[in-house]
């Protein structure tokens, strides 16, 4: 096997062995499978080395659950019952601050794993992959009318 092969098939398994550990620790629901595509969508994208991957895949990682569990929040915040307009308006605004510089922290720490070419990249593969879920969802609900 040439190198290059190896480093694509170590890169696989490592991401499909974080991917079966995250799926052992909770049951298998939508939010997991549409996960476990990003996952997919995302390598085959960035194209990361053995090295890359070890370091990138635990940050991003705690970054969607990080981002995760604020979109939780910022949820609850804005269809809290005693909330007037003004403060839900204020309470988004916060939240939309909190994303901005949560995204900032990690463009620090993703620049520590993988190359800035890489970086943009991945911010492709996700807007790319969030255009390609949102098509997904209006066919099936066009499907459904």
């Amino acid at each position: 096997m040439n190198r290059e092969l190896k480093k694509r098939l170590w890169v696989f398994v490592m991401c499909l062995a974080l991917t079966l550990q995250s799926f052992a620790q909770r049951s298998w629901g939508r939010s997991e499978q549409i996960e476990s595509i990003k996952v997919a969508f995302i390598t085959s994208k960035l194209d990361l080395t053995s090295e890359e991957a070890q370091k990138f895949w635990p940050v991003y990682n705690n970054y969607s659950k990080e981002f995760l569990e604020l979109l939780k929040k910022k949820k609850e915040a804005k269809y809290s019952k005693n909330s007037d307009p003004d403060e839900i308006i204020s309470a988004d605004l916060v939240y939309e601050s909190k994303m901005l510089d949560l995204k900032k922290r990690y463009r620090k720490l993703y620049a520590k794993a993988i190359p800035p070419q890489k970086i943009l990249a991945l911010y492709k593969a996700e807007s790319e992959f969030r255009e390609h879920l949102y098509k997904q969802l209006n066919n099936r609900r066009k499907g459904n009318e």
